[in-house]
């Protein structure tokens, strides 16, 4: 499960993304159940969740505090598809991330290779606009088959692989911090000093 935000206007009585995240993780585990829990749930914001089941069935939800909607597609950026009217004005960003995948398929038949093109700043589709709060904070691949997850943290980042079928086992995940670096001088309210 993953989530792309598309934007932060009229915002309605619900819950956030990441706590919807989070009740979707611990209570969903095919695309089915959880595009029932997105269909059922308030929604506060405004962000298309891409899911996949171990099936490798998966499916594109984009969810509104107005609307919720599911479609099938291989790519998702920061604009709703069907739900146009949601959309913020400027969207020349995420159209040209979009473009920037869809025009390298062959850069996501292999996991690796998409990671690169999505964590490598000079690929198209990792973004600097932090200050329009539209920067890519990190990068995550989930490989359900293989039970798996890949992420970093800035760009040009190799990345951490958390092994979930060994600790299903028993052992330990190895990683207790993951290093990384955004190019930007916008702060971090989590690790930025708070001055009165």
């Amino acid at each position: 499960m993953g989530y792309n935000f598309t934007h932060r206007k009229q915002p309605g009585d619900g819950f956030v993304c990441y706590m919807i995240g989070r009740i979707l993780l611990e209570t969903c585990s095919t695309v089915q159940e959880a595009v029932a829990l997105l269909e059922e749930i308030p929604h506060r914001g405004s962000f298309s969740y891409v899911v996949q089941d171990k099936s490798g069935e998966s499916a594109i939800i984009e969810a509104s505090p107005r609307a919720v909607d599911v479609r099938k597609d291989a790519a998702c950026t920061n604009h709703f598809e069907i739900q146009q009217y949601e959309n913020r004005n400027y969207l020349n960003d995420s159209y040209e991330r979009l473009d920037a995948i869809r025009q390298q398929p062959d850069a996501t038949k292999d996991a690796y290779q998409a990671f690169r093109l999505f964590n490598d700043v000079d690929k198209g589709v990792f973004s600097k606009l932090y200050k329009s709060w539209a920067g890519t904070i990190h990068t995550s691949a989930y490989l359900p088959k293989e039970l798996a997850v890949w992420f970093a943290l800035g760009g040009n980042q190799e990345p951490e692989i958390f092994d979930f079928k060994k600790w299903l086992t028993g052992e330990n995940l190895t990683e207790q911090q993951i290093y990384g670096e955004i190019d930007t001088d916008i702060g971090f309210a989590h690790l930025d000093k708070q001055f009165v």
